[in-house]
């Protein structure tokens, strides 16, 4: 089919992939994501200089104007992530990008997502990470920050508190207990469930004090139904692509990822201090005026009665 300039509407077809998704129609853009994925999945090497041409593209795959195309931008760049040596360089505008435009799509669009941003963690872009999931967590959308909340809880699940450390996130959670969302409200609490599996009551309760009662209540009561020593106990069943050794011991070993794995060797558990996880005070500015009178005080009366001496 031609159109008034003589031009055929389907030229497009024979431009190379990299430009097909830059194109002005979805349709042409589509095709290029889908062609996308069988050419970064066939590379020979993770370090293919095709990945190049692509990396500054990505962050326009995942903001893809058309919903249909985007569905099909995110299979590319969940390709793009695993096979692409360079994809740590694409972290921050991707997640950022998915976190906007994706996490409040269709279902099959958000699993994709959700793919892409724990892939990011699998090649150790935790930090980069929780750092965009924490600014999710003030999105005006509830659907956005309920999203990103799942994202956390389903992180340190998988790859443990050692992996994506819970101080990062912990203090924008608490206040999301009380949102006037019923589902950001729930997710928050599946998600301060899950950091109490993995450092434990003494570290999170004083975190939690001023949560208030009636929420407090529903805490406990999903606390007392664990049983941490048994089925409950938090253990890492996804690995960093640094820890792939460590994974493969345990397919040797053939441990179920039921059984919990005793060996210390194999324990991902953050060992955390609880003060670790408090913001740091000044005392000092807490000290009233008095405070320091009376030190002067007791140095005088000690001088005085040394004097005696």
């Amino acid at each position: 089919m031609a159109t008034n300039g003589g031009i055929d509407d389907n030229e497009w077809q024979k431009l190379p992939c990299d430009q097909k998704v830059q194109h002005k129609a979805w349709k042409a853009r589509m095709t290029g994501y889908e062609e996308c994925v069988t050419l970064f999945r066939t590379q020979n090497s993770d370090q293919s200089p095709e990945f190049m041409k692509y990396v500054s593209l990505m962050k326009k795959f995942v903001i893809d104007s058309n919903e249909n195309a985007r569905e099909k931008a995110l299979d590319a760049v969940f390709a793009f992530v695993e096979e692409a040596n360079i994809a740590g360089k694409t972290v921050n505008e991707v997640s950022s990008g998915i976190i906007t435009k994706c996490l409040n799509g269709r279902s099959k669009m958000k699993e994709r997502a959700f793919d892409i941003i724990l892939m990011y963690i699998e090649i150790e872009k935790q930090v980069e990470i929780t750092e965009e999931l924490v600014k999710g967590l003030e999105n005006k959308q509830p659907k956005i920050v309920q999203a990103c909340l799942e994202l956390l809880r389903k992180g340190l699940s998988e790859f443990g508190s050692k992996v994506l450390p819970i101080k990062p996130f912990l203090k924008q959670v608490i206040p999301l207990l009380d949102d006037r969302d019923k589902t950001v409200r729930d997710e928050s609490k599946l998600l301060i469930v899950e950091i109490y599996k993995w450092i434990g009551k003494q570290t999170l309760m004083p975190m939690i004090q001023n949560v208030k009662p009636i929420q407090m209540q529903e805490l406990q009561t999903e606390f007392d139904k664990l049983d941490l020593n048994g089925i409950d106990k938090p253990r890492q069943t996804r690995f960093l692509r640094s820890q792939q050794e460590l994974k493969q011991k345990m397919e040797e070993t053939n441990i179920p990822s039921s059984v919990i794995i005793e060996d210390p060797n194999f324990d991902m558990q953050e060992d955390l201090d609880p003060f670790e996880m408090l913001e740091p005070v000044n005392i000092l500015e807490r000290l009233s005026k008095e405070f320091y009178e009376k030190i002067v005080r007791l140095i005088r009366m000690k001088n005085l009665s040394l004097s005696f001496f």
